[in-house]
């Protein structure tokens, strides 16, 4: 019984230890979800500088995607993103990496830095769950979140996401 009580509480303290240690990074209390306003969060530019979703938004609809150079899916998906999404819809790419090699990469599908931000210390990543590459968010013309993709898209999916994005009026 005395033996059982001790395997017991021991067992508790390492949880307890285990749930202080590793406990998610938060980003000012935001936890990415549908129907989520993501106007506020924090982007930063090739050049270092820090810009909200909204201003990259302009009261657009946009997709948010969660890329990496080494990706293999990633880079499967790229070349269908930069084509679905036309103006005045937005493209956001971020990435973890540095913003030298991720501009380098991107330019090689066309793509300019103008769609391109980072996230070097995680804390979108961490934010938006993504625990998958590439993870996709929809955001509509409000700044809210319509649809999660995680994984790579299809041209076919790709499109009805954008479709749903644009034709929402949830504010």
């Amino acid at each position: 019984m005395k033996v059982s009580r001790n395997l017991l509480g021991s067992i508790f303290l390492i949880v307890l230890a285990l749930v202080i240690i590793i406990k998610p990074v938060h980003s000012s209390g935001f936890m990415a979800q549908v129907g989520q306003d993501v106007n506020r969060m924090t982007l930063t530019t090739a050049a270092g500088r820090t810009t909200t979703l909204g201003q990259v938004l302009g009261h657009h609809a946009g997709l948010l995607n969660f890329f990496a150079t080494w990706c293999p899916a990633c880079r499967m998906e790229l070349p269908s993103l930069h084509s679905a999404v036309s103006s005045p819809d937005k493209l956001i790419l971020l990435s973890q990496g540095s913003p030298r090699r991720t501009t380098t990469f991107l330019r090689q599908y066309g793509i300019g830095p103008a769609h391109s931000f980072y996230d070097p210390r995680g804390r979108l990543f961490a934010s938006f769950f993504v625990t998958t590459l590439p993870t996709s968010y929809f955001v509509n013309r409000y700044g809210i979140i319509v649809s999660k993709v995680i994984g790579p898209m299809t041209p076919a999916l790709l499109r009805q996401n954008l479709r749903h994005a644009n034709e929402s009026r949830e504010e």
